[in-house]
């Protein structure tokens, strides 16, 4: 399974389930926000109310293009998207991680 790396910059909402922003940023260097549920994008329980941010994360995804050594294209699982709606995303494949 692939993940790719990105940060939770901040809570958008802190009661029950959570609600965080989360920085991707693709390879043209484009930074991609997303807010989403904490259980959704932190399986290590990392981020509880009054963590310090940025925190690291690893979220699972699908490698839908492999395109070349530099850039890939991906899709994150749990049908997860950016505030555009956005689905598909062009990363580094740097930025990739295999588990």
């Amino acid at each position: 399974m692939h993940h790719v790396r990105a940060q939770a910059v901040r809570w958008v909402e802190e009661d029950w389930p959570g609600w965080v922003e989360v920085h991707l940023v693709e390879a043209d260097g484009t930074v991609v926000s997303i807010v989403e549920k904490v259980p959704v994008v932190d399986a290590t329980d990392r981020m509880v109310p009054g963590c310090a941010f940025p925190v690291e994360l690893e979220i699972p995804c699908d490698v839908v293009d492999g395109g070349d050594e530099r850039a890939v294209a991906i899709r994150l699982h749990y049908g997860i998207e950016d505030r555009q709606g956005r689905t598909l995303f062009h990363v580094d494949a740097g930025s990739l991680t295999t588990a």
